[in-house]
């Protein structure tokens, strides 16, 4: 895999805290053998260490933090009756380490989001191409594009997220993969739930009034009607005909969340786990995809660390 860099036992010993007569997840799930395809599990977890995409966006740094705060907690997880690890690949992070994140020009940033593009399509392509299930932890939300790209149809797409992330193709950062998802052919339909009323412009809510393949439910709207998890789930079954689907949570949704778009108002941890749960028992999936987080601190780590842990924990467990 020519932009993977992939984890070694030595890699994985930096993030597991061992204790006698318990075994945590970092020391049973596999590593990546010969090749992937020959390697036993259904998921390939891979990360993504990068937030150029977000500064190209006019956002905050941090994103590229996100992957260590996840492994620290996933991998000091108990392997135990709850989960299968016999199904779960650590693959590796993609290499990003010859790329300048430092410039302070936009138009930079945007042609380093493009290579950024060719090398997690790269790495995507070929878990795909093994037939296993791509887990896609970091990074802003620009690589939604690439994932969703490396598909050889075209598939449809649930967007946990307050930004429906459809902004003018001006060059690629973090607020138009799907944009470009959408002109190259491979987004069949997509679907934003929880998107905020106030953060999507007019720009945007118009190409979901012209556009059939596009739908979203609104936050608010979950909140002025009292609504149930179930009710999204059949908010997203009214347009969403696929049986399999992709899944991106961005962790923007989740109310005070350490992220590149940080916000007093969303779902909660637990509701977010309960939409992955409902989704789970409607819909298989291409892939799961789990960006923005931002931490900046220790405290952060823990936070968004151990909230991507669960969701990954919860996705392996319901779909195995």
């Amino acid at each position: 895999m020519k932009y993977l860099i992939p984890f070694t036992k030595e890699n994985v010993a930096q993030f597991i805290s061992p204790r006698v007569s318990e075994i945590k997840i970092g020391e049973s799930i596999s590593l990546i053998k010969n090749n992937l395809a020959s390697t036993p599990g259904k998921f390939v977890i891979i990360g993504i260490s990068e937030d150029i995409g977000a500064k190209a966006n006019h956002g905050n740094a941090g994103a590229k933090n996100s992957w260590k705060a996840f492994l620290s907690k996933f991998l000091n997880m108990q392997a135990n009756g709850f989960i299968n690890t016999n199904e779960i690949i650590l693959a590796g992070e993609i290499n990003l380490k010859d790329i300048d994140s430092d410039s302070s020009s936009i138009e930079e940033l945007r042609v380093l989001v493009k290579e950024i593009d060719k090398r997690v399509q790269s790495v995507v392509e070929e878990i795909i191409a093994a037939g296993k299930t791509p887990i896609v932890i970091g990074g802003g939300h620009n690589n939604c594009y690439p994932i969703i790209n490396a598909f050889p149809n075209p598939i449809q797409v649930v967007n946990i997220d307050p930004h429906a992330d459809i902004r003018k193709q001006e060059g690629r950062h973090s607020g138009n993969g799907f944009s470009y998802a959408l002109e190259s052919g491979k987004l069949e339909k997509y679907f934003v739930l929880g998107l905020h009323e106030e953060y999507n412009s007019t720009f945007i809510l118009e190409q979901f009034n012209y556009n059939n393949f596009l739908d979203y439910y609104s936050f608010n709207d979950f909140l002025k009607y009292e609504l149930t998890i179930k009710d999204l789930i059949n908010s997203v079954k009214s347009h969403i005909d696929s049986p399999t689907i992709g899944l991106e949570i961005d962790l923007d949704s989740i109310k005070n969340m350490p992220v590149s778009a940080r916000t007093p108002i969303g779902f909660s941890e637990e509701e977010i786990r309960k939409v992955g749960f409902q989704l789970s028992m409607n819909y298989d999936f291409h892939y799961i995809h789990i960006c923005e987080g931002a931490p900046q601190n220790e405290n952060e780590n823990i936070i968004v660390g151990k909230t991507i842990a669960y969701l990954v924990s919860d996705f392996i467990k319901f779909n195995s």
